[in-house]
C-alpha cells in the first residue's frame, strides 16, 4: 500500500512539474530562435545597405553606374529587366516601364534574365562582380542603358540617362 502512495504521489509530482519545465524549454528555445533571426535580418540590411550605399558613390548623375556588357545587347536599346518568376509587382512596373519608355520613342526590349559579357578573354574583376550583385539584388526592374545600368529607375532617369548617353 505505501508504495503503490508514494508512486501515485511521484508520479502526480513529476507531471505537474514537466509542463512547466516544457514551457520554459519551449520559451527558451523560442528566445533563441528569434534572435537568430533578428540578426539574419539586421546582417543583411546591414549587407543591402553597404552594397546600396557603394553603387550611389559610383553612379553618375541619373544613378546610373557603369557595368559589364550584356551578352547580345544590342547598342542603341533600353534593356528592362525583371525575372520572370518575380514578384507581380515588380513584373507591373517592368511592363509600365518598358510601355513609357516605348511612348517616347525610346527603343526598348523587356528582358527576363541578362547575361554578362567578360571584356575580351578577361574575367569579371572584383569590381564589377561587387557592381553586379549590388544592381541586381536591388528593387526591380533594373534598366541596362548604353553599358550602364540602374535598379527601380523612373522613366525620366532612363531617359535623360538615354538621351544623356547618346549625345556622348
Amino acid at each position: 500500500m505505501r508504495d503503490a502512495r508514494f508512486c501515485t504521489i511521484t508520479s502526480q509530482n513529476s507531471s505537474s512539474l514537466e509542463p512547466g519545465h516544457a514551457r520554459v524549454k519551449f520559451l527558451r528555445l523560442l528566445l533563441i530562435v528569434t534572435s537568430a533571426a533578428c540578426l539574419v535580418q539586421y546582417w543583411h540590411q546591414h549587407q543591402s545597405a553597404n552594397a546600396s550605399a557603394s553603387v550611389k558613390a559610383i553612379a553618375d548623375e541619373n544613378g546610373f553606374i557603369h557595368m559589364p556588357p550584356v551578352e547580345g545587347q544590342y547598342p542603341d536599346t533600353v534593356y528592362v529587366v525583371a525575372a520572370r518568376y518575380c514578384p507581380l509587382q515588380a513584373v507591373q512596373r517592368a511592363a509600365r516601364l518598358a510601355q513609357d519608355l516605348s511612348d517616347k520613342g525610346i527603343p526598348v526590349v523587356r528582358a527576363t534574365s541578362v547575361r554578362f559579357a567578360p571584356v575580351g578573354l578577361v574575367a569579371l574583376d572584383d569590381s564589377a562582380v561587387n557592381r553586379v550583385n549590388g544592381i541586381m539584388s536591388a528593387r526591380l526592374p533594373i534598366v541596362f542603358v548604353h553599358g550602364k545600368a540602374k535598379a527601380a529607375a523612373t522613366p525620366e532617369e532612363v531617359e535623360a540617362e538615354f538621351r544623356s548617353s547618346v549625345r556622348q
